[in-house]
């Protein structure tokens, strides 16, 4: 069930009416788990069971956690490992077998049989391994100390984050099920905010986000009618396009979520206006960006065992994030173009960054050039997120730069004689 569709708009007042002035105060935390479900089946109503079972394995898992002696290291680990393994494990089988087995055959050039399975991805996968991984690795660490089935089963079920997020956190939602069930009524300030965000969120996506597709066109099938302008053009229509697309839905989720009683943390704060790359990782996409850094980027290592290390830590977090938004390469490159803009970014500020003068780092000259470098470096990265594949994120590059190009637009495009302008 998509955001900005007349379906969720009523399946949205109608969960809000029986939710608030019919369903009794102490039902509505099992309420909004049968909604979640009702959102659920609207997509593919078979992965419904699968997406259950594995919400059941993990909370097996949790409580098996919890019942072990802190110093029973062994077997806390082993709980761990099969739980974090069945989360991954159906995202890797859903998700990426297609792109396994289609790199197989490219690697054997025709000369092995490979079958390329067609796999429908369930609805949200991606989102409830991390927030399953996020609660069974934070049981282990001791952050969460305690786990309810009505608790746990609410936050996976939970359905104005189920689409597009924001991540949750366990510690950050679960405390706000018990003042629901103690609300008479919705606070009229708290109405009109979360009115506001879904409008918000459906102006960014339906009216801004979606009128960018015809300008993105030279991204997804270049020609040699398309001009230099159009590509440049293109690319920025395309950053404008995934940050309303991204903030729209996550508007829409905090909007619903402050109309069920619910405060989910913000996931975007103004990211085209970081001054360096690292800054804009840590204000685009705020829940997955902490999930990384906290459940894959310091277990690695972080930034504490040396320079060379953390940079290869950074292309690996980032390669693996693109390859979390995509199952192909062209992801996986826009993951390492940030990855070593990130370790490059370490770098100059290691050698030269820190050694400037405070009053030529606080300049307004300096900042707007430094917001400016990071905005154009982050729309060549997204190229690579918008094109169907390398070869033609290559053919745009070439476009874009204005290096001569011969005919790998037309190649790319053979048998087709009118473009598809916008």
């Amino acid at each position: 069930m998509i955001f900005n569709t007349w379906l969720f708009g009523v399946f949205g007042v109608l969960v809000f009416v029986l939710y608030w002035y019919v369903i009794p105060k102490q039902w509505r935390p099992w309420f909004l788990m049968a909604a979640g479900i009702v959102f659920y089946c609207a997509s593919v109503p078979a992965y419904t069971f699968l997406i259950l079972a594995l919400g059941a394995i993990t909370y097996g898992v949790i409580r098996w956690l919890l019942a072990l002696p802190p110093a029973d290291t062994r077997r806390r680990r082993v709980a761990v490992a099969i739980g974090v393994a069945a989360s991954v494990g159906v995202l890797l089988f859903f998700k990426y077998t297609k792109l396994f087995a289609t790199t197989f055959g490219s690697l054997c050039h025709g000369g092995c049989i490979h079958v390329v399975p067609s796999i429908i991805v369930p609805l949200a996968v991606s989102f409830f391994t991390f927030e399953f991984v996020h609660a069974i690795v934070d049981v282990y660490i001791g952050k969460i100390k305690r786990v309810g089935f009505r608790d746990f089963a609410l936050f996976a079920l939970f359905f104005p984050t189920m689409v597009a997020g924001p991540i949750k956190r366990y510690q950050n939602f679960v405390p706000q099920i018990d003042q629901v069930t103690k609300m008479d009524r919705l606070n009229g300030l708290v109405f009109a905010s979360g009115i506001f965000r879904v409008i918000l969120g459906l102006a960014k996506k339906s009216v801004i986000a979606d009128s960018m597709n015809p300008l993105v066109q030279p991204l997804l099938t270049p020609t040699p009618y398309y001009t230099h302008a159009d590509y440049w053009l293109g690319a920025l229509a395309y950053a404008a396009k995934i940050y309303f697309d991204f903030t729209g839905y996550s508007d829409i989720a905090i909007g619903c979520s402050l109309l069920l009683g619910f405060q989910i943390l913000e996931n975007f704060d103004r990211p085209y206006w970081s001054e360096n790359i690292s800054v804009f990782w840590r204000r685009w996409h705020i829940s997955l960006s902490s999930w990384i850094r906290d459940y894959i980027f310091i277990p690695l290592g972080g930034s504490r065992r040396g320079k060379i290390w953390t940079i290869a830590n950074l292309a690996i977090v980032m390669g693996l994030a693109g390859l979390w938004h995509g199952a192909a390469w062209h992801f996986v490159v826009w993951g390492l173009w940030n990855g070593a803009g990130l370790g490059l970014h370490r770098v100059w500020t290691a050698l030269v960054g820190s050694r400037l003068p405070e009053p030529l780092r606080s300049s307004r000259w300096l900042v707007a050039s430094s917001i400016a470098v990071t905005f154009l470096f982050t729309v060549f990265g997204w190229v690579l997120f918008a094109v169907p594949d390398i070869k033609t994120a290559g053919v745009v590059y070439r476009e874009m730069v204005a290096l001569p190009s011969g005919n790998a637009s037309a190649h790319l495009n053979a048998g087709s004689q009118v473009p598809n302008l916008p």
